[in-house]
């Protein structure tokens, strides 16, 4: 058994279409990051930014306080190479899908940005489905911290390393000034089962050891997390369907 198999993780939680005026909406918690997600689409798109054969994607990311700075950008940046393969762009031709994300909470600390990107990905996944636009597959995020820990600290790796798994802010502050490396993994899924990385976010210091173990149980997280949306999912319908009796 290894550190990862026993790290401590935050339950997440996630609902779809409870915004109006658009097509889709999703929310997403984990730990104490909470993101909000609307996907408008596919719409009319400006002359000087439609394509011929394909639909334009427009990624907005809204801070949870202050205006927009270079880690709204970098947000913006991630998600779109994420989903670039996974929207099926080609059956919308000349169309936008704008998709707005709203940073509630980010649950990091000053100097990261894993839980925001992470999941930031997951409510966009969930918004995009409940727009009905079409995608390929599943894509799911997590994130995996690596610590010094102190002497009392019970841990598998040698030399002291223990890890965090979708922590929360106050557990990130608690180990800041021993933070070894931090890890931000996306898959896509099809049927349930892994299909191929998508996004490999790695900063610190690490072994090779490291960074295949955290791919291993970030692969075995992110079946768990499409879980958690597939309920989600079947709940949004089943409120629909309520909806539409009354």
């Amino acid at each position: 058994m290894t550190v990862l198999d026993t790290a401590r993780r935050s339950a997440a939680s996630a609902t779809t279409s409870f915004l109006y005026r658009v097509d889709g909406s999703a929310s997403w918690k984990v730990g104490t990051s909470h993101i909000i997600v609307s996907v408008s689409g596919p719409i009319e798109v400006n002359k000087r930014d439609e394509l011929p054969d394909v639909a334009t994607v427009e990624i907005v990311v809204r801070p949870d306080t202050g205006v927009t700075s270079t880690r709204e950008q970098f947000l913006q940046d991630r998600i779109r190479k994420v989903f670039a393969t996974v929207i099926v762009l080609d059956l919308h031709p000349r169309t936008l899908i704008q998709i707005v994300v709203q940073i509630v909470q980010s649950g990091d600390s000053k100097m990261l940005n894993t839980m925001t990107l992470s999941a930031s990905i997951n409510a966009t996944y969930m918004a995009l489905l409940d727009a009905g636009v079409p995608v390929r597959s599943t894509v799911s995020a997590t994130s995996i911290i690596y610590y010094k820990t102190q002497a009392d600290e019970v841990s598998s790796w040698p030399g002291g390393v223990g890890v965090l798994i979708d922590p929360s802010r106050t557990e990130l502050e608690r180990i800041e000034q021993d933070i070894m490396s931090v890890h931000t993994v996306a898959y896509e899924l099809k049927g349930g089962k892994i299909e191929r990385l998508v996004l490999s976010e790695s900063v610190g210091s690490f072994t090779e050891d490291q960074v295949l173990e955290a791919y291993d149980s970030a692969a075995k997280i992110c079946q768990s997390t499409n879980e958690t949306m597939r309920e989600a999912v079947i709940n949004g319908v089943q409120q629909k369907s309520r909806w539409r009796e009354t």
